[in-house]
């Protein structure tokens, strides 16, 4: 029996050539001419592989994180196909987590050999040292974003940081210095007022998707990050009080 491809381009000639070629090999193939009703269909599909298209380095990495954040695409193989024009960039592709590149126009025995071929390879696994999650706060360090209910939020490189630092220790409290320490470059000069300004920044980036009290303040000594179904850890030989709350002092 055969696998659940869908088949993302602009291009419908090229469509129907793929999807002749995939039909006839026994799979099922879906299609979408582009990413914005592909994303549509993923969640009732849940393709086994994708054929998704290159347009540009930043667009197709946003994709792949997307791609591999999602539970209903975590697991499919992902290959890149690009105009042969575009191939040399497109293989960066492969760097991005995508499983395979594809020139166009292709073969159509070698579309069918490389789908066939990644589809025998073990599914991506679910979970990376370098992906970072929290209900629906997810930090992907291998392409350097990090989303909310699968929308991408933008942060500045030290709010990056702080961030990703927070999300590998959940549950864990820091205090001011400890948090300069880890998130800020050596070569900046930084006090307490600044991991404040930069805790409030990242609350209300989260605030829109009622995550913002996942940061939480323990008053006397510094912030943890505690998701609610993570427990939070009390700090060494104190006993803290924590405070959801962003509102007027972080």
């Amino acid at each position: 029996m055969g696998s659940a491809v869908l088949l993302v381009h602009g291009e419908k000639p090229l469509r129907d050539a793929a999807r002749g070629m995939l039909e006839l090999a026994g799979h099922a193939v879906q299609e979408a001419h582009e990413l914005t009703s592909a994303w549509r269909l993923v969640e009732t599909a849940r393709p086994d592989l994708i054929l998704l298209p290159w347009t540009s380095s930043k667009p197709v990495r946003e994709s792949l994180a997307r791609l591999r954040e999602d539970s209903a695409t975590r697991q499919a193989r992902v290959i890149v196909w690009a105009a042969q024009s575009d191939i040399r960039e497109a293989v960066n592709a492969l760097e991005f987590g995508a499983d395979d590149c594809l020139a166009v126009p292709f073969d159509r025995a070698e579309l069918v050999a490389r789908v066939n071929a990644c589809l025998r390879r073990p599914a991506a696994a679910t979970t990376r040292p370098d992906l970072l999650i929290a209900g629906p706060v997810v930090l992907d360090k291998a392409v350097h974003c990090l989303t909310v209910n699968d929308q991408l939020i933008d942060l500045a490189p030290t709010e990056f940081r702080l961030m990703a630092f927070l999300l590998e220790n959940q549950g864990r409290v820091f205090s001011r210095d400890e948090l300069l320490r880890r998130a800020w470059s050596k070569n900046i000069k930084a006090g307490h007022r600044t991991v404040d300004v930069h805790v409030r920044r990242l609350r209300q980036l989260l605030e829109p998707f009622e995550c913002d009290g996942y940061i939480q303040t323990v008053r006397g000594f510094g912030y943890r990050f505690a998701p609610p179904s993570q427990p939070a850890l009390k700090a060494r030989g104190s006993i803290t009080h924590e405070s959801a709350s962003s509102s007027s002092t972080p």
